[in-house]
């Protein structure tokens, strides 16, 4: 028989009571983990001639493939991380917490995060150890990949007439899509159905204005929306810290975006917020067009969404000049921070391009009226010398330069 819903305990005793069963319950999911570890290490897995612990998790225990890779990761994490096994044994860590901290923690600041996530709510400690791995370049980097590979959008047609949409963007990307989304948002009846609705009605208004060709499209995808991302300074110069994405990502999107240094204290409160700063100036932008005209990446013949790429990061050192931007493509603006390929210069001072495996991607020849053909470079001029005159008209904002002390906390916005 089921166990009846309302008993005679007080509040206080049915609270001491889930209290008490979630600890127990911690102190469980502990010792299956540590099984799994030793089945896993054994490889018992291999006798059902599975590809991975993950697959005998699937089939034994109704453990979602995803979610069985998970606590396997955690399983072995927890092996190198004494103190956070301690803490999970005894019940003063939940699975959620635990899995949150292995992301991050080492042998070296195990103790501090512990301290901290103990008393914390699970949802508190998942945050604050995102924004410590996503200031972990590398680490965060694959993060990024990861989540561009996994992109996705299907659809399915259902017998009532409707549709069902389901879309899986990296952040940053499913930002600019409700940033779209917001905005179209603006000019709805407010008392128009529920907000879902507004935001489903949007969305199919975000649609027709592009294939109305309402959107001009024609310089920096920065030009046509704004998105807060905030970043310490010191997670910028891969220095520790923290950040909202992946600090490769936010090294993109401030190649070409707007700054807003905000001075604050320990505690996070804000003591001093600046100006905004736009990275790339207009005047910039207008001979960066004049030079490029199209992204530089070699064959790319785009040339909307624009990004102004500072080949060496004005983090690092880099002038915000002609001499030290290119314009690139959105496209291949990701894949250049997040590990697709390099630009290097060669002996002449002259910019080129390696893949990520080492090999040099050669430049495409262009024809030329006067009949000889030569790469893009060598047929014009190196960057930063002065080429013939373009007159051009551009629309749009662009951006300026970089904060001064390394000690303040950033907001972007791309």
């Amino acid at each position: 028989m089921p166990a009846r819903p309302v008993s005679t305990r007080t509040i206080d005793q049915l609270e001491d009571d889930i209290v008490s069963l979630s600890q127990r319950m911690n102190a469980s999911e502990f010792e299956f983990l540590m099984l799994v570890l030793e089945f896993d290490i054994r490889q018992g897995w291999k006798e059902y001639h599975f590809n991975s612990c993950a697959e005998w998790l699937n089939m034994k225990c109704g453990i979602t493939v995803a979610a069985g890779r998970e606590k396997v990761r955690v399983a072995h994490a927890l092996y190198t991380l004494p103190r956070t096994a301690q803490a999970f044994r005894q019940g003063q860590l939940s699975y959620s917490k635990a899995r949150a901290l292995t992301r991050v923690a080492t042998p070296q600041n195990e103790a501090e995060l512990l301290a901290f996530a103990i008393p914390q709510t699970a949802s508190r400690v998942e945050d604050y150890c995102r924004y410590l791995r996503n200031a972990e370049r590398r680490a965060s980097t694959v993060d990024a990949n990861r989540a561009h590979r996994n992109r996705y959008l299907s659809r399915t047609s259902h017998a009532d007439g409707t549709m069902t949409i389901n879309v899986e963007l990296p952040q940053e990307l499913g930002d600019v899509v409700m940033k779209a989304i917001e905005i179209a948002m603006a000019d709805d009846e407010p008392d128009e159905g529920s907000y879902f609705a507004r935001q489903a009605d949007a969305l199919v208004a975000v649609a027709r204005d592009w294939l109305a060709g309402g959107n001009d499209r024609q310089t920096s995808s920065a030009d046509n929306y704004q998105i807060l991302v905030h970043v310490d300074e010191s997670a910028l110069r891969d220095q520790g810290g923290k950040s909202d994405l992946p600090v490769e990502s936010v090294r993109r999107l401030a190649c070409d975006g707007s700054l807003v240094e905000v001075i604050e204290n320990k505690q996070g409160e804000p003591l001093n917020v600046g100006r905004k700063h736009r990275v790339v100036s207009p005047p910039l932008r207008r001979a960066l067009l004049a030079r490029d005209r199209t992204c530089r990446y070699p064959g790319c013949t785009h040339d909307k969404w624009l990004d102004a790429h500072h080949v060496m990061h004005w983090v690092d050192g880099g002038e915000t000049s002609l001499a030290n931007t290119m314009l690139l493509c959105s496209r291949h603006h990701r894949l250049l921070h997040e590990g697709g390929y390099t630009i290097e210069k060669d002996f002449k001072g002259v910019w080129f391009f390696r893949h990520a495996n080492g090999r040099t991607i050669p430049e495409p020849p262009l024809y030329e009226a006067s009949g000889t053909n030569a790469s893009r470079d060598a047929s014009s001029h190196e960057i930063g010398e002065p080429g013939p005159p373009l007159y051009l008209v551009t629309y749009g904002r662009s951006r300026s330069s970089p904060p001064r002390d390394s000690q303040h906390s950033q907001r972007l916005s791309a």
